[in-house]
């Protein structure tokens, strides 16, 4: 409650420039904060996790915070976040924030937001997985980042892989552990999305809602418990990233060549030198044989 009234009071001493009637934008507004696309890309975005007309009439507040005003505002993100969805209906984001993910592209981390406040609105009254929320934040978003595959990697060498339930947890996690619980979780909404169809999610989303259980529908639509997913998951992460960090981490990728490039020249040296040796000792023979005739010539 004294959060709400915090943002109440920032909305009302920021009182700044409002977008697109789907969005009412407050605080330190950024340039270049396209409320049209932001307003079809929702739109998009509700249709697909399932969001009815009715429940989607209240305009999304946005409000626009410096890193400084976090304590005025009761504001709390953690110190990698780019912005944050509080329930349904408003978004809070920093514009000052230069260690916080994707913070160079205010509008795909406002796109990210909305999908959470989509789902918000659609199933708040359910307990939808922290991993769901974030993989489909990042899939409907259209977030693509290649050091993706390579923190995977790096994690399933390392043994540092987060089990899907833990994720829950992720505001406590560091930069490091955050960014690996964000790759797993965009991996496995692109993994169910490749593997079962776009059409998928509102039927997922659809069961959860008549079973009121996110764990439940995943056994009625795929047939797994959620452990059991989480397993599949891990199987297919390993499967596609094992060995794509050294592929993929330049470094190893040179020292690699570069082993290589001496193995093959100690290779072809103790090649050349058995060769050597080879036709020393053929040499050495054919002199003797010339020799042994010579004397028997002699003999003669």
């Amino acid at each position: 409650m004294k959060t709400l009234i915090k943002i109440a009071f920032l909305l009302f001493i920021c009182a700044g420039s409002c977008g697109a009637e789907r969005f009412i934008l407050s605080g330190y507004v950024p340039q270049g904060i396209d409320t049209s696309f932001l307003s079809q890309k929702f739109l998009q975005i509700a249709e697909t996790v399932g969001l009815s007309p009715d429940d989607n009439k209240k305009p999304i507040t946005i409000i626009f915070y410096r890193v400084s005003e976090e304590r005025k505002t009761g504001i709390r993100l953690p110190e990698w976040g780019g912005g944050g969805a509080i329930g349904g209906d408003t978004i809070v984001l920093p514009v000052d924030r230069t260690t916080a993910f994707y913070n160079n592209n205010m509008n795909r981390i406002l796109l990210h937001e909305l999908v959470h406040s989509a789902l918000d609105r659609a199933y708040g009254y359910l307990r939808i997985p922290r991993w769901f929320h974030e993989g489909m934040a990042m899939a409907l978003s259209g977030e693509i980042n290649f050091d993706e595959q390579v923190l995977l990697s790096r994690a399933i060498l390392t043994h540092v892989l987060i089990p899907l339930d833990s994720i829950e947890h992720m505001n406590r996690f560091s930069r490091a552990r955050a960014s690996i619980a964000y790759s797993e979780s965009h991996f496995a909404v692109d993994f169910l999305l490749t593997t079962y169809g776009r059409e998928v999610i509102p039927e997922l989303l659809a069961a959860s809602r008549k079973r009121r259980n996110f764990s439940d529908a995943c056994f009625d639509v795929f047939g797994l418990t959620t452990q059991e997913l989480d397993a599949l998951l891990k199987k297919e992460m390993n499967r596609k990233y094992r060995i794509f960090y050294l592929f993929a981490d330049y470094a190893l990728l040179w020292i690699g060549i570069l082993l290589l490039a001496v193995l093959a020249f100690i290779v072809t040296m103790i090649r050349n030198r058995k060769k050597r040796a080879r036709l020393e000792a053929e040499e050495l023979l054919a002199e003797r044989e010339n020799t042994n005739e010579s004397s028997a010539a002699a003999a003669s």
